[in-house]
Parts: C-alpha cells; structure tokens; sequence
C-alpha cells in the first residue's frame, strides 16, 4: 500500500494518495488556510488571514516537515494528480502507540468520496504499518459532514468537551471521536 521513494511517503487509496507535501503546494496549502469557511470548521483560532509570504514561511517550516511526532499529507485525486485537501496524524505518542488525525478537503471537492477515502488510507496505514493501537479526532458539533464521515468509517464518539469554542456569538462542543486498531482491523474483514 505505501511506497517510500526518495525519502517521501506515498499511501494509495482507491480514490486519492496520499504524499508528503512540498514548496509545490504551499500555494495550495495556503489556499485552504485562507478559506475562513474551512478555518470556522476546523480551527480553534479566530480567522485570521495570513499574508502569503508568512504563510509560506511557516509552511516550510512548520508545516511541511515530516517528524516522528507529526505526519503531514497532501491529498492528491489519482485521476489528474491535483489537490484536494490535506490530512495529518499529529500528537503522535509512540510510547502510548496513538495519535490524532485532522483533514480538510477544498470546497470544490467536497462530497466525491476524497475524504472518506483518504481517512481510511491514513488509518490503515498508521493501524497496519506504523502499529498504533489507537487514533482520535475532533470535530466541532456544528460540523456535521465531518462527524457523519468520522461514524462511517467506524470511529465511534467518545466524548464532549462542552462549550469549548465560543463562534458567532455561542458556545460550541468539541467532539471526540476514537477509533481502536482491533475495531479498525475487524471492520476491514468485513469489507
């Protein structure tokens, strides 16, 4: 499934791979940050948007590097090779074998399945390859399409941090999700 070629990753799913992003997408990159439809969705901060050379900078510096704590991916559609959006594991704790995943998919390529399927391929290369026993995420209540695509591919809710963002004018709940490697290997029997 995943193929290690001049020091970058590359995980292929059915619809999308996965790739280690690099200088030729940080104007992709800062393409989605600029979005404060994805940032309301997905960010604890207030939208702020970033001028172009400062995001850059941090891109390459913070962002795009691949350490052992912190797995980024450019999602790639395998018909055409473009972007699509980005997913990463981060808080990768290795002595407790688990992380947290987050992901975002570019408005004109939401609803195609490229989500779905890029979640899956990360999942099972961090339950299959890297052999970590669990992986969580977060979502905002307000954030239906993610917590329904979260549930499809089996993760399950497993908590609330009630009122913890305060967004037009209320408080919202972040959501936990989990999913553990047995669930994730035993549904991928029954697929």
């Amino acid at each position: 499934m995943d193929v290690v070629k001049d020091n970058k990753i590359f995980l292929d799913g059915k619809l999308v791979t996965l790739t280690n992003p690099d200088e030729r997408h940080a104007s992709f990159f800062y393409e989605l940050a600029s979005d404060e439809k994805l940032r309301f969705f997905s960010s604890d901060e207030p939208f702020r948007k970033l001028m172009h050379k400062e995001f850059v900078y941090n891109y390459l510096k913070y962002i795009m590097p691949l350490t052992e704590y912190y797995m980024p991916f450019v999602i790639l559609e395998n018909e055409t090779g473009r972007p699509v959006g980005q997913i990463h594991a981060g808080h990768i704790d290795h002595d407790n074998h688990n992380c947290m995943i987050g992901f975002e998919i570019h408005p004109h390529f939401q609803r195609h399945g490229y989500g779905n399927d890029a979640v899956k391929t990360l999942l099972d290369y961090l339950f299959f390859d890297i052999k970590l026993h669990r992986v969580g995420a977060e979502v905002y209540e307000y954030n239906i399409a993610s917590q329904k695509l979260l549930e499809k591919v089996g993760f399950v809710l497993e908590g609330r941090l009630v009122q913890w963002l305060y967004r037009k004018e209320r408080y919202w709940d972040k959501l936990l999700y989990g999913v553990l490697q047995a669930e994730w290997i035993d549904s991928a029997k029954n697929d």
